[in-house]
């Protein structure tokens, strides 16, 4: 009797904890079980919301196949401002994949903006803006041509995208920056090293 009572506490316990739920939903997006992830991520959100919370839903229902759902979840993550440059990089690779090439690029944008130096945010913008260009060279509003640009976008995205020469303005100067930082770190130093005091 009591270890029936005991085990039926432990898993109420379990399915009411959030931190049980996160774990759980860790360890289902490291073994690459998306669905599971996001059941277990919604889990430990609704027992008590945070942006950390809201992120790892997000981050996982993008990895799931939901962008739209990930994309709208990922904007409460942006509350907290040590996770916005993570969950607008987030958020663009979601825009890149539905080929919504104007919404990644602005992503990708801000979230160099607030970390200049990270290289997969420039990579990813690289390829972004590569890959608009080529469609808009093959003839976006041709004829016959099939529209790469999905026909729903999450509702955070319907601000219109920035200007073209800002976002490749921005690119240069954060390139511009990682080349000056490393030519001062390729310079030999003239000081003398001190030892001790």
């Amino acid at each position: 009797m009591i270890v029936a009572l005991l085990i039926s506490w432990m898993t109420f316990w379990r399915d009411t904890n959030s931190h049980a739920a996160t774990a759980r939903g860790t360890k289902a997006f490291a073994q690459k079980k998306y669905p599971a992830a996001v059941d277990a991520f919604r889990k430990a959100n609704t027992i008590a919301p945070t942006p950390p919370r809201a992120f790892n839903l997000g981050t996982a229902e993008i990895a799931a196949g939901n962008r739209e759902a990930g994309s709208s979840t990922l904007a409460a993550a942006m509350k907290e401002p040590a996770l916005r440059a993570d969950a607008l990089f987030n958020r663009g690779n979601a825009a890149l994949a539905a080929n919504a090439y104007d919404y990644a690029i602005r992503d990708y944008s801000d979230a160099l903006r607030l970390r200049p130096a990270d290289p997969a945010a420039k990579r990813n913008l690289e390829i972004a803006l590569r890959k608009r260009s080529m469609q808009q060279q093959s003839g976006e509003g041709g004829a016959g041509g099939d529209s790469q640009q999905p026909k729903a976008k999450p509702r955070e995205q319907q601000e219109p995208p920035r200007n073209d020469a800002n976002t490749e303005a921005l690119l240069r100067s954060v390139q511009q920056q990682e080349q000056e930082e490393l030519s001062r770190m390729n310079k030999p130093s003239r000081r003398k090293a001190h030892v001790g005091w």
